[in-house]
């Protein structure tokens, strides 16, 4: 079997057999860094000056959902603060959410949606783990019936214009990924009365020394500067440059479920804060909390049936015998107020209590507090859910577990 290191050069390669574009992966301890490597560069387009520009530490991302454990410490520091309670009314904070209706299909004749009022109310703890009923219009196709209707323009108008839409069940009763991480950004602008990233710079980012992060890539033009340009998996299978030109304006509202630019080296002080559990960020209670299961029943039947289908198509395009290392099916975990946690030990040796997410563009992170490991994999591919990188992540993080790597749960490994 190659090296991880000969893996991921020959799958960076330029070439018509190129599997990934450039990508930066990095394992951490309480310490700090104990691993990390950066392959490729900032862009595969070969008319572009980035094509040679090495990916490095620093090189500017858009990591997507990656935002959403920064929002999910913001509020529970909020409420540590005593500013927000998980389990109150949202419309204590957000008037909008006062009379929430669900979307329970159109009018045959009109195409107007039929909409009826929901009876239970909707908390923060639902919006932080999916459970509130909200979902994303481009995943789910009556909600994008719905926002076409309204002719609203998804992403591009105010979270309170373009997230408003109608819930696709009663609040609590399953689960659906969506917007809700976006109103509980919302719910901390409105009670610290600050934007969202001006409350993350002054809670999160100047305190762990990320200074090259943003919400507002216009605004910063030393982070716009070091971008990679985004790529896409062609019909054939290779790496072409992807048309999003997703750097050249900013949002109008500070996405907490998305919006956030920045890079690895930055990114990972956040895990490795978590891994710290020095009080930085938040108390050791609220960091136990934040990895703690909240699925009941009917959300958790709901979540795993949506992983398990995920799970099938990562697998469905696996590429390369050396990479189908046993990694288990989520059928074994829950969601919890920091993302995705796992309830048992996996045989790759992630430990039962790991949180785990990722964004869009084919990022993925792992904080296993058991083991004293952060690990995570940065890239700008779409779409998302592509089985190449899924593979890639895989075997990096058999690597990790596997002790290929050394013990990273010392910080006395090379870099």
């Amino acid at each position: 079997m190659a090296t991880l290191e000969e893996y991921f050069e020959q799958a960076t390669a330029p070439g018509p057999n190129r599997q990934l574009p450039g990508c930066v992966m990095i394992a951490a301890n309480k310490d700090g860094i104990a691993y990390s490597k950066c392959f490729g560069t900032q862009s595969v387009d070969p008319v572009s000056p980035l094509v040679h520009a090495p990916l490095t530490l620093e090189t500017t991302m858009w990591i997507a959902s990656c935002t959403k454990l920064m929002t999910a410490i913001s509020a529970v520091q909020c409420v540590e603060k005593g500013l927000l309670n998980l389990d109150d009314d949202i419309s204590t904070v957000l008037s909008e959410w006062k009379d929430p209706k669900i979307l329970v299909g159109f009018e045959d004749a009109s195409g107007e949606p039929i909409l009826q009022k929901a009876e239970g109310k909707i908390t923060l703890r639902m919006l932080l783990t999916h459970q509130s009923g909200m979902g994303y219009a481009f995943m789910q196709q009556s909600l994008e019936q719905y926002a076409e209707y309204r002719t609203a323009k998804e992403g591009r108008a105010p979270t309170t214009d373009s997230h408003f839409l109608p819930l696709l069940y009663e609040p609590g009763t399953s689960w659906s990924y969506g917007v809700g991480i976006d109103w509980a950004g919302q719910m901390v602008e409105r009670v610290t009365k600050q934007s969202l990233g001006s409350y993350m710079e002054e809670n999160i980012w100047k305190p762990l020394g990320m200074n090259l992060t943003t919400f507002r890539l216009q605004q910063r033009p030393d982070i716009l500067s070091r971008r990679a340009d985004m790529s896409m998996r062609a019909s054939n299978g290779g790496v072409v440059p992807s048309p999003t030109r997703y750097f050249q304006d900013d949002a109008p509202d500070d996405h907490g479920g998305g919006g956030v630019f920045s890079c690895a080296g930055d990114h990972i002080k956040v895990l490795i804060a978590l891994l710290k559990n020095d009080g930085t960020l938040l108390k050791p209670s609220s960091i136990d909390l934040l990895s703690a299961p909240c699925l009941p029943p009917g959300p958790i039947k709901a979540f795993r049936e949506n992983r398990v289908e995920v799970y099938q198509k990562f697998r469905a395009g696996k590429i390369g015998s050396e990479s189908a290392h046993k990694v288990d099916p989520p059928l074994e975990m829950n969601y919890a107020l920091g993302g995705q946690v796992s309830e048992k030990d996996w045989h790759n040796g992630r430990k039962a209590g790991s949180l785990s997410w990722g964004g869009l563009p084919n990022l993925s992170w792992v904080l296993d507090r058991k083991a004293g490991i952060a690990l995570a994999y940065y890239s700008q591919l779409l779409p998302p859910g592509d089985p190449a990188t899924r593979a890639a992540f895989e075997r990096f993080e058999y690597a990790v577990y596997s002790g290929e790597l050394g013990n990273v749960g010392r910080q006395d490994l090379g870099k």
